[in-house]
């Protein structure tokens, strides 16, 4: 019986989105009662929001509160003059209240907006494959590579000193650690499941091992901040291996490439390099110095830069899935189980290696060898896509980064989901064992009998 593309679609996109929409509803269930509303957490540019403008008006209401609280009694005017002091401090109340209350409610819904990542990731890809034309339009010149470069921007516009110099000081050994687990852990696990999996796999194996080599060298998830915040983790760590990885990744990441697929495939360590500090390290540079400078501009539009970012990663995966949507639904190529197998085994290893390492090996706390899980398993999916096309790899090398997006949030939200639910049981066993204990007597205190 012979198969056809349009069969295939029809037998296999229903399945994928059901178990795939089915993996992202348990990841995020309950995900809002995860996240605290007080006090807010800085968490970067994707998925989190910079929030220095809405604390300083939070600053400046509180010390008007307080002023006033301190502040004598004026005289009390007489007649219309006392009235209408009165209606005018009611009124300015009323719309200082109306605008905290706003400001709020905006953000509440940025926040709820930026933490759907996966679903924004998952609805592209299949919208790609449903209806590719819809999201060729992303593929046409730079488009994806100007994408990203706003991405970075906008981590940029995040990052300050007090970033890096408050957890050096606390926790020092772990920044190192880290780095060394996000550089070492998933290029060897790439190395190892390209040649296993995808190498074998001709004519496209070679450019599906290059896309793989160019994920597992790619640090910097876009989504670990806020992973860690819901796993309990280190935030302020993951903020900086964040962004250490991602500078980093411009001297690295072409280095790395090179050397596990330099004698498998052809490519220029020279061009690798200049599209990585291209798009990573020249927009971050850049961002920093906006927020070093204009410090107020940075915070207003590091308040919606989390949600945009969230819209142009999902927009650039969706372009390189309908790029190859016929390829993909193909029977005669069966490629999809193979790279969709490769990709989740890559960030399995991730997680599982950047867990057991600081945790048996190093001897980290708890917190710690969480944060730096999350770190090595999540990977920048977008860079791995833009470096594909800008080294002029051909247009399937770019697949398991795109892929990888929607897997890597996926599992980490699972993670998270694990290690909360592991930590409220335990606070309730503690709380029953609490309860359950035999209570003092003054009996049991004879010394203090009189």
């Amino acid at each position: 019986m012979k198969f056809t593309a349009r069969m295939c679609r029809n037998e296999v996109i229903p399945v994928m989105v059901i178990s795939l929409t089915t993996i992202v509803r348990i990841s995020f269930e309950g995900v809002q009662s995860f996240v605290p509303a007080s006090p807010r957490v800085r968490l970067g540019p994707v998925i989190g929001i910079d929030d220095r403008f809405l604390m300083n008006s939070f600053q400046i209401q509180n010390s008007l509160d307080k002023a006033s609280s301190t502040m004598p009694l004026p005289l009390r005017p007489s007649g219309r003059d006392w009235s209408t002091s009165k209606s005018i401090s009611t009124n300015n109340s009323s719309s200082n209240q109306s605008t905290t209350l706003s400001t709020n409610k905006l953000d509440q819904t940025l926040a709820s907006l930026t933490s759907a990542f996966p679903f924004f990731v998952l609805g592209s890809a299949i919208l790609a494959l449903l209806k590719p034309s819809s999201l060729l339009w992303t593929n046409k010149g730079d488009l994806i590579t100007i994408m990203l470069a706003s991405v970075m921007w906008g981590t940029g516009l995040t990052l300050t000193k007090d970033d890096f110099t408050v957890v050096l000081q606390q926790n020092w050994a772990a920044v190192p650690s880290g780095v060394l687990c996000q550089f070492l852990i998933m290029p060897l696990s790439a190395l190892l499941l390209g040649r296993t999996i995808l190498l074998p796999s001709q004519p496209y194996g070679s450019a599906l091992f290059l896309g793989l080599s160019l994920v597992g060298c790619s640090p910097g998830g876009t989504a670990s901040n806020l992973v860690s915040l819901i796993a309990k983790a280190d935030v302020a760590l993951s903020v900086l291996l964040t962004s250490c990885s991602t500078i980093l990744a411009s001297v690295a990441t072409p280095l790395l490439v090179k050397l596990l697929v330099g004698s498998t495939i052809a490519v220029s360590g020279w061009t690798l390099c200049t599209a990585t500090a291209r798009v990573v390290l020249l927009p971050v540079l850049l961002g920093m110095i906006v927020n070093a400078r204009a410090p107020t501009l940075a915070s207003a539009i590091s308040r919606f830069t989390p949600f945009c970012s969230v819209v142009l990663v999902a927009l650039i995966c969706g372009g390189v899935v309908a790029e190859n949507a016929a390829l993909l639904l193909s029977t005669s190529a069966g490629l999809l189980p193979r790279i969709v197998s490769a990709v989740l085994g890559l960030h399995c290893l991730g997680f599982l290696a950047g867990y057991l390492v600081p945790k048996l090996g190093l001897r980290f706390s708890e917190k710690t060898s969480r944060t730096i899980s999350i770190e090595t398993g999540m990977q920048n999916s977008a860079l791995a896509v833009v470096l594909a096309r800008s080294i002029g790899a051909p247009p399937i090398a770019s697949l398991p980064g795109a892929l990888s997006a929607t897997v890597h949030s996926c599992l980490g939200s699972i993670l998270a989901a694990y290690w909360r639910g592991v930590d409220s049981g335990r606070n309730d066993n503690a709380i029953k064992s609490m309860d359950q204990s035999p209570k003092d007597s003054p009996d049991d205190y004879p010394e203090l009998l009189i």
